[in-house]
């Protein structure tokens, strides 16, 4: 039995240009191992956006813009910082009684 691809693109078909790949490296880089600072963000989407760049997808610079624009607030790992303390999705999924 074949299992199924896993999906680690958000809004973007993940079958086009090897981008699961480069969403996968993205998400280990950054988001999967909890984070780090603001600079190992700016390397960890530099990274995505070299790598769809160099498979020649259109998608390239729109998604570093939307990863710059929106990263910092739906994906914030910094516990005790800022509005969210943690993960936005994982906020409104346990959100408190």
């Amino acid at each position: 039995m074949n299992t199924p691809e896993r999906d680690y693109c958000y809004f973007i078909d993940h079958r086009k240009y090897n981008r699961n790949i480069g969403c996968r490296k993205h998400d280990n880089a950054y988001g999967i191992n909890g984070g780090g600072s603001e600079r190992d963000r700016w390397r960890a989407d530099m990274a995505f956006y070299r790598h769809m760049k160099s498979n020649g997808d259109p998608m390239a610079l729109p998604s570093l813009i939307a990863c710059l624009c929106f990263g910092w607030f739906c994906w914030n790992y910094h516990p005790g910082k800022g509005l969210w303390r943690g993960q936005l999705l994982r906020r409104f999924a346990k959100a408190p009684k």
